[in-house]
Parts: structure tokens; C-alpha cells; sequence
């Protein structure tokens, strides 16, 4: 097939000063919640609850469920069933199913975005380029958290909203266990991660659909065998 022309993209850069945003109480509880799980005073798997996080946080239930909203999109914490939610908890075996099911999804959605004329790449581009800036600073958490923006931008542009659904349940959760179970990769091993998706952009923009799915495979088996060495799996 031909190969399209890659043309620039604008990247949205942030000016240095603006007006500070205020901070709501339920963005003040995400940030204590989150923090507690990053520090492991908050473990894997341990079970919370509304009212005992309400009582040490100081606020009321409904500050805190709209916390636990805002912490389970993030891939903090999972629920298991009506009031049932812990933070979030993988197995090695349950890393795996995961990537049974995201390799294949992932590598679809490079294929459909790949496929599409002129697809916008802008969201895609301004993660990335997070994804570099944390990767030389070697901040793990923020660069995990700009990756899963990345992909999630990828996830949308797809226009496949089966497919991004799909994708919302499994990925959060397994990039964010990263965080909690504490691994610490080095600055390298980030930048490289980091090239991968600035080179798998530059294929989709090229509209190199074959080989950006491979790349996106590869790029996939890589991480699964990183996530099913995290430490304290069972």
C-alpha cells in the first residue's frame, strides 16, 4: 500500500505560569489514598472501606467515594462487588490472562489507527513526549501514569469503543501495580520504553500498518515478561 506522508503534529505545550487550579476535597483524598498505597502503609490486596477511609482522612462518604472512582480509574484500587473494594492485587497467573487477552487488543488497536488516513496523533505525541521528559528524571510513578495516557489516547483514537472498553478493565490496573508493588527500573530501561513509543507513532503516522502491529506486539511480549517479575508476585 502506499505510504502516507508524515506531517508534524502540534504538540500542546503548558505555559510556565497560569493560574493554580484549587484543590477539592476529593482531590485532596485521592491524593492522601494514593500516596498511602505508594508508601505500602496502604498494601496490595487490602480491603477498604468508605466509612474507615471517611473517619482517617477527616471528610465525609461521599468525598470518599468520589475518591475511589477517581483511584479505580487510575488502577489504585479494584472493586469486587457492591461496597467490596481493595487495593488493587495481581497474581502472576492473572498478569498473564491479562496479556493473553491486551497483546492481541493492543495490537489491534495499532493496526486500526495505522490504518486511518490522517489519524490525530496529538494526545498520543504529548504523552510521549511526558513519557521521555519522566524517563531522564527517572520518575517511575509519573512515567507509568504518562504511559498509560499514551495508550489510552491510542485506545480512543481507534474509534472502537468495544475495544476500548475491553482495554479500561484490564490496563490500568496492571500498569499501576507496577507502583505498588514498588518496581524500580532504571533511568535506561525507562528512555528505551520510551523510544519504543515515540518509533511506533512515527510507523502509525507513516501509515506503516504491518509494521507498527509488530512493533506493538513486541513491544507487549517485552512488558509482560517485565510484569511477571515483579517482586512479591505469588
Amino acid at each position: 500500500m502506499p505510504v502516507k506522508t508524515v506531517e508534524k503534529q502540534e504538540i500542546e505545550i503548558e505555559p510556565g505560569l497560569q493560574v493554580i487550579p484549587r484543590i477539592s476535597l476529593k482531590d485532596k483524598a485521592v491524593q492522601r489514598i494514593r500516596e498511602a498505597i505508594e508508601r505500602g502503609e496502604l498494601q496490595a490486596g487490602e480491603t477498604l472501606t468508605e466509612l474507615g477511609l471517611a473517619r482517617k482522612l477527616g471528610v465525609g462518604q461521599p468525598t470518599i467515594r468520589e475518591a475511589l472512582i477517581e483511584l479505580e480509574f487510575l488502577g489504585f484500587i479494584e472493586r469486587q462487588g457492591p461496597r467490596k473494594t481493595r487495593v488493587t492485587q495481581l497474581t502472576r497467573q492473572a498478569i498473564h490472562d491479562i496479556y493473553l487477552v491486551r497483546v492481541r487488543l493492543e495490537t489491534l488497536a495499532a493496526e486500526l489507527v495505522a490504518a486511518q488516513k490522517a489519524p490525530d496523533l496529538r494526545e498520543c505525541w504529548n504523552a510521549a513526549l511526558r513519557m521521555e521528559e519522566f524517563a531522564k528524571a527517572g520518575l517511575a510513578v509519573d512515567f507509568y501514569q504518562s504511559d498509560l495516557a499514551f495508550h489510552r489516547a491510542l485506545w480512543k483514537q481507534s474509534q472502537n469503543e468495544s475495544l476500548q472498553s475491553c482495554l479500561e478493565q484490564l490496563v490500568p490496573k496492571l500498569m499501576t501495580f507496577s507502583i505498588i508493588q514498588k518496581a524500580h527500573p532504571t533511568a535506561e530501561k525507562l528512555i528505551e520504553i520510551a523510544g519504543v513509543h515515540r518509533r511506533l507513532l512515527e510507523m502509525i503516522s507513516a501509515g506503516k500498518v504491518d509494521a507498527a502491529t509488530k512493533m506493538m506486539m513486541d513491544s507487549m511480549k517485552n512488558a509482560q515478561e517485565d510484569d511477571e517479575q515483579l517482586p512479591g508476585l505469588h
